[in-house]
């Protein structure tokens, strides 16, 4: 039986840009069509079950799914959405939470109409403060393909720290093994 502490408290984190809340029903055509986008699918982990997914795992996704993992102790989802208002932008997520050890990885993904704002960056940093300073996290971290360059400048942006490469980590959709850049953020770096 999991303690309190051992689950993120549903929680909604703004920055000058952007509102980071709950995943709901009504994000799931965004979703949908962003797990559709060709650099997306292109850049998801071998056997990321949701690169490409249909319509119906998209509503699942965003109204039971990350809600289970929440409530299972593992991590939180955020939507990421432009305080002007307009469509869903992206996601970021911890999971693989470890409270024993105050650690989670990261994961986020821009939609294709949201390219280019550093909202990624933004979001990024400010679910990685939350956890660091608000919820005793001593480590966020997480994992990019080095070959995305997107993604690596997007760690870079939101102030994570490169510690290295993992070599040959990962089966990637070329049918080789892609090498993984390693990334963290630790209550001292923000200070």
């Amino acid at each position: 039986m999991l303690h309190a502490a051992e689950v993120f408290p549903l929680a909604v984190l703004t920055t000058e840009r952007l509102v980071l809340r709950p995943l709901t029903a009504s994000d799931a055509p965004d979703v949908h069509a962003a797990w559709q986008d060709p650099a997306f699918v292109g850049n998801a982990p071998v056997g990321y079950p949701y690169a490409g997914a249909d319509l119906p795992t998209a509503v699942a996704w965003c109204t039971a799914a990350i809600e289970r993992q929440r409530q299972d102790g593992r991590g939180i989802g955020f939507a990421v959405e432009p305080r002007a208002g307009g469509r869903l932008a992206g996601h970021v997520s911890l999971f693989n939470t470890d409270w024993s050890a105050r650690t989670a990885e990261m994961h986020y993904w821009t939609a294709p109409w949201a390219r280019g704002r550093r909202y990624a960056a933004e979001a990024a940093a400010e679910v990685a403060r939350w956890a660091l300073t608000e919820r005793g996290m001593e480590r966020v971290h997480l994992q990019a393909d080095t070959a995305n360059t997107a993604s690596r400048r997007t760690a870079q942006a939101a102030g994570f720290h490169f510690e290295g490469v993992l070599r040959s980590l990962a089966p990637n959709r070329a049918g080789t093994r892609a090498d993984m850049a390693v990334y963290s953020l630790i209550p001292a770096d923000l200070a």
